[in-house]
């Protein structure tokens, strides 16, 4: 069984890898996906193209589909600091309950 150091020192690098994914969301929308190839079935479109859905027999302008990923990037960039503040917060909380527990090996 792991010593509570050793489960403490587990759990914050969990809480730093949660913290880390949040920031990696944030900065997608930012870096990588700023400017998004907009694709029907994999193909790139060009403006002024059409893409008909497999599933509603619908179709999609290339206007359309590049305002939904714009529209998207909100959401992305709020969905990244939401992971990365619950991350933080985890951490956080952690460090002080530690700090307020008596060792276990004073009481010992």
């Amino acid at each position: 069984m792991a010593t509570p150091t050793r489960r403490h020192r587990r759990a914050r690098i969990a809480h730093a890898v949660v913290i880390l994914v949040g920031l990696l969301i944030f900065l997608y929308p930012l870096t990588v996906g700023s400017e998004p190839a907009i694709t029907c079935r994999g193909v790139e479109m060009q403006p002024g193209g059409t893409c008909s859905k497999a599933e509603s027999g619908g179709i999609q302008t290339y206007e359309q589909r590049l305002r939904t990923a714009r529209q998207a990037r909100p959401v992305i960039l709020a969905v990244g600091l939401l992971v990365a503040g619950f991350g933080s917060w985890l951490l956080v909380s952690d460090v002080r309950s530690s700090r307020r527990r008596p060792s276990v090996r004073a009481a010992a």
